[in-house]
């Protein structure tokens, strides 16, 4: 493609997701396996003695691993988010897919029959695996409304335990011989989010409910138990294993550095910086990296934020860097006029400015208004219902959150007016993780910044389920949406669309839009780079993707993007970050 430029890899660390100790019989000697996601995800295979590593790569597409267990002959079974379960021979190192299932697999446990169980979403079926001939069985949902079996541990006892939730919470007992599945949490102890099961040092099987009750499972009933943790992996010795984030695995006082090479970490989110610059976060872990155009220097800067996951959104104003991150919703700054500190405490820089509170948990819109506030919102936590709005005065150093803006929806897209008394929003009908929309139609709303209150909201592009983007500039809106996927220039004050425009080019990428020094908007969709002319409503292809860079749903070229930095527009591919020329026509 004419003048595309790749900027190259800036993170190539990935996310210890699972891990676990095995002794090999023949040799006597003991490894720690550890799952890590990452691009492709591997399997590395930790000597405890040599601190030596070996790396297996699974197949593509076979994202986690977010479980590991061994069968009787050392084989390492490995989960995956696409469904398919990974089986590596670490003597051969021979590594292929056993089985496939359409449902993402989390935990996998060994039970008392010999066979393998595996938990999965979204429908919270148990699936079982029988390594000696590689088939699986479908034991059907462990429960008829809930959609996320997380966590599961076989007794000896005969039975199978299960964690589910999200919008509600239970344990569930499964019991082999019988096919029948008891639920075992009493109601008081079934609120939202993710009830657990795991084994303590006793080496008994217990449950942790979200209330933080305690119960000891056995024979498919629970007791009230007192609260405690669950025990970490250990070797046949007593030394017990554990992972310091991302990739450091600790076994005893020792530690051990995971030592392996991929293909670069995933972009997961890239915005405009301060001074010129391109400011990204990667995903699982979250890598904050800089590619400074003036230097074509590209840098992984560090550990972005306590949580692992990813940054959803970006703003900058006077010089620093403000991004909304997973999980539970934090606001992280970061200031590149002083030292990067990666101590981990962030008390420094970057710094924790705050939590964002209730209804924020992937913040995925950020808007800095004319009075140097910070407005950010997204979808709420796991199971909740309504999409918060937070603002945080970066003057006062004053942060006030509303939890509920637009009840059962979520705030995708924000824009401020000139003045920042007035900010727009465009919702989305999806809520918290784990839960189904309960209404049809996303809105354009209006809220007042002075008093706190919202002004309209309006169904104005009808049946859209979500707005995925929202510019402001000379008292219009401009704007696109999801199903359909339209584009859209919306008078605020008249409450009427100037125009409507059904897009030819697909949807465009979430948080991709950005006016450039010319006036007219730019932005991607997954096969096209376009320029919309606000004022004529005239969408113009600039680049269109041909071949595999054609390929939608992440195998396309366009990924995530929206700076424009001397006339060339900067995006994500995959884990590169890439530039095209703005001015071809």
């Amino acid at each position: 493609m004419k003048n595309l430029q790749d900027h190259g890899v800036a993170v190539y660390n990935g996310y210890c997701r699972s891990y676990k100790a095995w002794r090999d019989h023949m040799t006597g000697r003991d490894y720690v396996y550890a799952g890590i996601f990452g691009t492709p995800s591997l399997i590395v295979q930790l000597d405890v003695v040599t601190g030596r590593c070996r790396q297996f790569a699974l197949p593509k597409g076979c994202y986690g691993p977010w479980g590991l267990e061994f069968t009787v002959e050392g084989h390492v079974l490995a989960t995956s988010c696409e469904g398919k379960l990974c089986r590596l021979n670490p003597r051969t190192g021979k590594l292929w897919v056993t089985a496939k299932t359409d449902q993402w697999l989390w935990d996998i446990t060994h039970g008392a029959d010999g066979k393998f169980y595996l938990a999965t979403s979204p429908e919270a079926h148990l699936i079982r695996y029988d390594a000696a001939t590689e088939k699986i069985e479908d034991l059907g949902r462990m429960d008829p409304k809930l959609k996320h079996l997380r966590s599961v541990v076989g007794g000896d006892d005969g039975y199978v335990y299960g964690g589910l939730g999200i919008e509600r919470t239970q344990v569930v007992a499964y019991h082999i011989a019988t096919g029948r599945t008891t639920a075992l949490l009493p109601k008081a102890d079934c609120g939202r989010d993710f009830a657990s099961v795991g084994r303590r040092e006793d080496g008994k099987i217990y449950a942790r409910a979200v209330t933080g009750n305690t119960y000891r499972l056995a024979h498919g009933a629970a007791f009230p138990a007192k609260k405690a943790n669950f025990a970490a992996p250990t070797l046949p010795d007593g030394r017990a294993i554990s992972v310091i984030d991302p990739e450091i695995i600790c076994v005893g006082d020792r530690r051990y550095p995971l030592q392996y090479k991929s293909d670069g970490t995933g972009i997961f989110h890239l915005a405009a910086g301060p001074n010129q610059t391109v400011y990204g976060s990667t995903i699982m872990p979250l890598y904050l990296f800089r590619y400074t155009p003036k230097t074509k220097k590209l840098e992984n800067l560090g550990r972005g934020a306590p949580d692992n996951g990813e940054a959803y959104s970006f703003g900058h104003v006077d010089g620093k860097l403000y991004y909304g991150c997973y999980s539970f919703g934090s606001l992280m700054c970061y200031d590149p006029a002083k030292p990067w500190n990666g101590d981990m405490k962030w008390k420094t820089n970057p710094r924790l400015v705050t939590n964002l509170g209730v209804g924020h948990n992937r913040p995925r819109a950020m808007c800095i208004d004319a009075q140097k506030r910070i407005w950010i919102a997204g979808n709420p936590e796991y199971g909740a219902h309504h999409g918060g709005l937070g603002c945080y005065n970066t003057i006062a150093k004053k942060y006030v959150n509303q939890p509920v803006v637009i009840p059962d929806q979520s705030i995708w897209a924000l824009a401020a007016n000139e003045t920042g008394d007035v900010i727009y929003g465009g919702t989305t009908i999806g809520r918290g993780s784990g839960t189904d929309p309960v209404t049809k139609e996303a809105h354009l709303i209006a809220w007042d910044a002075r008093r706190r209150k919202l002004l309209w909201k309006q169904a104005a592009v009808p049946g859209a389920v979500e707005y995925s983007n929202l510019l402001f500039r000379d008292g219009k809106l401009y704007g696109t949406t999801s199903k359909p996927f339209t584009f859209f220039c919306f008078d605020p004050q008249k409450r009427a669309m100037d125009y409507l425009l059904p897009s030819e080019i697909s949807g465009v990428r979430e948080q991709s839009m950005c006016f450039g020094p010319d006036g007219n908007i730019y932005g991607i969709t997954w096969m096209v780079l376009f320029r919309w002319r606000p004022e004529s409503g005239q969408i113009e292809e600039l680049y269109r993707c041909t071949g595999r860079a054609a390929k939608p749903f992440g195998g396309s070229l366009f990924h995530r993007g929206a700076i424009i930095i001397d006339g060339r527009y900067y995006f994500s591919c995959g884990a590169k970050v890439m530039s095209l020329p703005v001015d071809c026509l």
